[in-house]
């Protein structure tokens, strides 16, 4: 099978790609990109879509100018439309306690975002003649362009190295999912290999990144290194690890759905009701319900409730878990103290997992709720809150939905809305002017700009905070409430689920 055969039927596999499909690829100029831009220029000849290309300077190598003149003379003579963006990421990982990686991923991710932004705007002008006061990139006839990147099989082998080194979860070991939210992966079927066969045998020359050799980085390191060993033992080692990852993530989804049920049958009260008193965010399990679940099930049940107490899932390890799981089993009444300044207690048959308003104000997502400050909570540490800075930190779904109100979820990073009532693709950006939340039923409103001052956020935040939104509405304010105008109701049919990762992979 030709690369382009195996790209296109990768694409179509994973619903990628379909006849007016709008795609901005992310181009460095190394093999990688190059690969992805002219194979998806290729199949132009099968299928007819757009495809935009943006490269990003990070003005951190003496080199990158030859990159943004290689690619921008490719483009020009392959006439494909190329935005070229600027950035200082070494200040702004300065600036925001990020590693140079970090906050060039950052800024290029925001760069990407922004342009595809404004191409659904502009296609969406195109499409709306007479109703100009429709919000552009959200006209029911335009669906959002995605967003490719050049992620390629040995790229998934590293990152799920990397996670299960560091520890993750089976959240880690899933990897790069080939479609989350606009970010799309075609190559991540392909090897390395064939990427360079592949441009060798249409002429097509690419960039060195030189700091790729640099093993001072993990990822270099396991790259350089690492894998060649694995491949000494198995020549299709990175192919293994990640057939591996795509297994992990139709289990973690298989999984996601069965905690959830498990959940709701554990759960006997939680306290995190916006209307009512904000000293404590404090749920309660079942404890002969909670151990009559199979093993696995109590513990994802015990780290999904730990993790929405603290707000994050930082620190929180398995060791903790385990620990809270103890105290459940044991005889008599016991409590335990956890990262984050949390505290889980076993009163009779009752496991309560509290953390305080005062020791979640650095790091919770919701504002917490009800109940009297316990009196032996510990002290937390303070840790800077955070949001989501990217699309990638978030993923979403479209599920049928049977009018269980009680299977909607609760849990602070998953949210449902009615579907049929937003009518399109959420987009996922940064504010602007005049973007508003609805509070309520009688259509109240508040302006994002006010409710990120109300939830104390840090004026040099805000610009970067991406958040869910149709239109002018945000759909939900991680960390706060979710538009009361596409709230989940029994007659409602379709649901849009979406989940913040709120520990980027």
């Amino acid at each position: 099978m030709s690369m382009i055969d195996q790209v296109y039927h990768y694409m179509t596999e994973h619903h990628m790609i379909h006849s007016g499909s709008r795609i901005l690829v992310a181009v460095s100029g190394g093999a990688d990109s190059m690969c992805l831009l002219e194979v998806l220029r290729e199949l132009q000849k099968r299928l007819p879509f757009e495809i935009r290309a943006l490269h990003v300077h990070h003005g951190l190598r003496e080199s990158a100018e030859r990159d943004l003149n290689y690619v921008s003379d490719f483009c020009s003579k392959a006439e494909i439309p190329l935005k070229l963006v600027r950035v200082d990421a070494a200040k702004y990982a300065s600036r925001n306690g990020l590693s140079l990686e970090e906050g060039a991923r950052s800024l290029r991710y925001a760069a990407l975002e922004q342009a595809a932004t404004e191409w659904d705007r502009e296609a969406a002008q195109s499409n709306c003649s007479t109703e100009w006061d429709l919000e552009p990139a959200h006209s029911p006839q335009t669906e959002p362009c995605r967003i490719a990147v050049a992620h390629h099989v040995e790229d998934q082998a590293e990152t799920v190295l990397f996670n299960l080194v560091r520890g993750s979860r089976l959240t880690g070991v899933r990897g790069m999912l080939p479609v989350n939210g606009r970010i799309i992966r075609p190559l991540l079927g392909s090897r390395r290999p064939q990427i360079e066969r592949f441009l060798t045998e249409h002429g097509i020359d690419w960039c060195e990144d030189e700091t790729n050799e640099d093993t001072t980085y993990t990822r270099n390191l396991l790259r350089r290194e690492v894998i060649p060993l694995l491949e000494k033992i198995n020549p299709k080692a990175c192919e293994h690890l990640a057939g591996t990852a795509e297994e992990a993530a139709e289990t973690e989804e298989f999984l996601s759905e069965k905690t959830q049920r498990a959940l709701r049958r554990c759960r006997k009260q939680t306290s995190d009701s916006p209307h009512g008193p904000k000293d404590t965010c404090h749920t309660v399990l079942d404890i002969p319900s909670l151990l009559g679940e199979p093993p696995l099930l109590q513990r994802r049940v015990v780290y999904a409730v730990i993790a929405e107490a603290m707000g994050t899932r930082k620190d929180l390890q398995s060791v903790h878990v385990q620990d809270v799981l103890k105290v459940a089993r044991k005889a008599g009444n016991g409590e335990i103290s956890l990262p984050g300044g949390v505290r889980a207690a076993k009163v009779y048959d009752e496991l309560h997992v509290i953390a305080t308003a005062a020791q979640q104000a650095s790091q919770a997502m919701d504002p917490p709720a009800s109940s009297a400050p316990p009196q032996a909570c510990p002290p937390a540490q303070a840790r800077p809150r955070r949001w989501p800075e990217s699309e990638e930190e978030y993923r979403w779904r479209v599920l049928v939905f049977d009018g269980d109100m009680g299977a909607v979820p609760r849990i602070r990073c998953t949210k449902w809305f009615d579907y049929d009532k937003i009518g399109t693709f959420p987009i996922f950006r940064t504010r602007r002017e005049g973007d508003r939340m609805t509070l309520d039923e009688e259509g109240r409103s508040k302006s994002i700009a006010r409710m990120m001052i109300d939830e104390k956020v840090p004026p040099q935040e805000r610009k970067r905070i991406v958040l869910p939104t149709a239109g002018r509405e945000v759909l939900w304010f991680p960390g706060g409430r979710i538009s009361a105008a596409y709230m989940v109701e029994p007659t409602t049919e379709r649901v849009l689920e979406i989940t913040w990762d709120s520990e980027e992979q």
